[in-house]
């Protein structure tokens, strides 16, 4: 695959991930005792990702993803935010739009905050050369990154809306932790797409 196509695809998939995440974080999902927003999945693979492209490409193009992927966010929160204040046609759809769209400003505020310093971190700790092994570096820069970003998010975003938070930091972490060595061995097949 021509390196134009894969930072194509790679772009794709990681703005995606991170745009959908914001709208979606508000739904919070409880399975069991684990209590987390349904964005973990979509969110995480964007530091996989993030990743892949370091390890498949290079990481000024993985640099730049992770700003481009802050740029989408804030600018989808913009256009989302414009219309929340536009008049709508009906109470109901504006109610409606409202519900599931109106708390997207504390999810976004809190998604800035964590993505900016956790992308960071992820991709300092990666791409630094602490590891030799691709797998290795990504565990840990993941790891370290999400414990990060689990924490800044769930205060931002939930503080004063859910109690006991550590329970809602702890479950999303187990969780994101489970997502990093589910999806760690993509590594090995993106090793065939270097070149």
């Amino acid at each position: 695959m021509q390196t134009e196509k894969r930072i194509m695809l790679f772009t794709t998939l990681f703005i995606t991930g991170i745009v959908v995440s914001n709208v979606i974080a508000s739904k919070v999902v409880k399975i069991g005792l684990f209590l987390f927003p349904a964005s973990i999945i979509s969110y995480t693979f964007t530091f996989i990702l993030s990743n892949i492209v370091s390890d498949v490409i290079d990481k000024i193009h993985s640099k730049y993803l992770i700003f481009m992927g802050f740029l989408a966010q804030a600018t989808a929160s913009g256009l989302i935010l414009l219309g929340l204040f536009m008049p709508a046609a009906s109470i109901e759809r504006g109610e409606a739009y409202r519900l599931v769209l109106g708390t997207n400003w504390r999810f976004t505020l809190a998604s800035l905050l964590a993505y900016g310093t956790s992308q960071v971190i992820n991709h300092y700790i990666f791409n630094k050369g602490f590891f030799k092994n691709a797998l290795t570096a990504n565990l840990f820069s993941v790891g370290i990154a999400q414990l990060l970003d689990t924490i800044v998010f769930t205060y931002v975003a939930f503080l004063g809306i859910y109690p006991n938070l550590w329970s809602m930091i702890l479950s999303q972490y187990v969780i994101k932790v489970i997502i990093v060595l589910a999806m760690n061995p993509v590594f090995l097949i993106t090793k065939k797409l270097k070149g």
